[in-house]
């Protein structure tokens, strides 16, 4: 039996997630300076027109390669602080599993620099970057308040702050860790600790 054909918002897909996947281990591999779109198109087995077809710049790419890493972040929270899953210690539990996942995603992680430092060269990427960064943030925010309970209680400005420190801490702790490859568990103990504390905080003085 044939295969099915594919329809054309099929086969754009499958080759806007073959650019991207392209993408990903070649800005790792490389850097983002040293990739251009011609490497990316080759390297996923396309033309240089499949790639505009799918995205308007390098930068627009690039983008895309954010959003789509911190969607998936935000799912894979949000399956381990989900409302029917209210046992502290299962969420602790999957939320070490979360974070040796996330330590071990060199890949990622090498690209997070790379956008970090385009950002910081490029004024017009940085908007977008920021943009994209603070609806990652709200997410993970949005989701952290299940951890709290009567969450309409608390300022939303204190949810953010823990947030805040939750990411910066993964992120940067998880970049030491890719340096240094020592003890993964004791990068993820001062996270766990760190994130119970302020919870603890917190919920003692809305007690």
């Amino acid at each position: 039996m044939n295969p099915a054909k594919l329809s054309r918002d099929e086969k754009q897909l499958k080759t806007r997630l073959a650019l991207i996947e392209s993408g990903f281990s070649l800005i790792s591999s490389h850097g983002y300076g040293a990739v251009s779109i011609r490497n990316i198109s080759k390297h996923a087995n396309y033309t240089q027109g499949a790639f505009y077809s799918n995205f308007s710049n390098k930068e627009d790419f690039l983008s895309e390669l954010m959003r789509l890493q911190f969607e998936k972040e935000n799912i894979q929270l949000q399956k381990i602080i989900s409302t029917e899953n209210s046992n502290i210690d299962h969420t602790i539990d999957g939320l070490r599993i979360w974070l040796s996942d996330f330590f071990n995603n060199f890949e990622w992680l090498k690209i997070s620099i790379e956008l970090q430092l385009y950002a910081a060269r490029d004024q017009a990427f940085a908007l977008e970057y920021q943009k994209i960064w603070q609806t990652h943030q709200d997410e993970v925010a949005r989701i952290l308040s299940r951890l709290i309970p009567a969450t309409q209680l608390v300022d939303q400005k204190r949810i953010e702050n823990i947030t805040v420190e939750l990411i910066s801490l993964s992120y940067g702790l998880a970049l030491q860790y890719m340096i240094f490859k020592d003890d993964i568990e004791k990068y993820i103990d001062i996270i766990i600790k760190s994130l119970n504390h302020s919870l603890e905080v917190l919920n003692t003085d809305i007690n």
